[in-house]
């Protein structure tokens, strides 16, 4: 008995996709390349702008080196790019948290920051086309 049990486990876990990282990863963080250029005057922290095809990539930045770099690390038939860019306070903060669920939900939170200094601010996101999104 014990011995069908352990392959019967065995066989379970082998036909999860545990490696499938769209699977693990409703959201994932694309870093700022020191040489990215994105437009972050008249942007809004609340507003961002929700990206879902190359099309749409190439109106959102029209910097060829930018665009090609994050096109790179966006798969737009299972995953949607979301950019917050604007200026601010150099405090200006932009959290999320994943809400457990399926599909998960993530609210996007902007606190401004106290400061006087006007810094641009880009934060970009990867996340998978059925994981609902929001900002406030």
């Amino acid at each position: 008995m014990t011995r069908l049990l352990a392959a019967l486990l065995f066989t379970v876990v082998a036909l999860t996709p545990a490696d499938d990282k769209k699977l693990s990863d409703p959201i994932t963080a694309i870093a700022n390349d020191k040489d990215d250029k994105i437009e972050t005057e008249g942007g809004s922290p609340t507003k961002p702008v929700a990206i879902r095809d190359e099309e749409s990539l190439k109106k959102a930045i029209p910097d060829e080196a930018t665009r090609k770099r994050i096109a790179k690390l966006v798969d737009f038939k299972e995953q949607k790019l979301i950019i917050f860019a604007w200026q601010g306070s150099g405090q200006d903060k932009l959290d999320y948290a994943i809400l457990e669920s399926y599909p998960e939900q993530i609210p996007f939170t902007f606190t401004p920051g106290k400061t006087d200094d006007l810094r641009r601010h880009v934060h970009m996101f990867v996340v998978r086309n059925n994981v609902r999104w929001s900002a406030k």
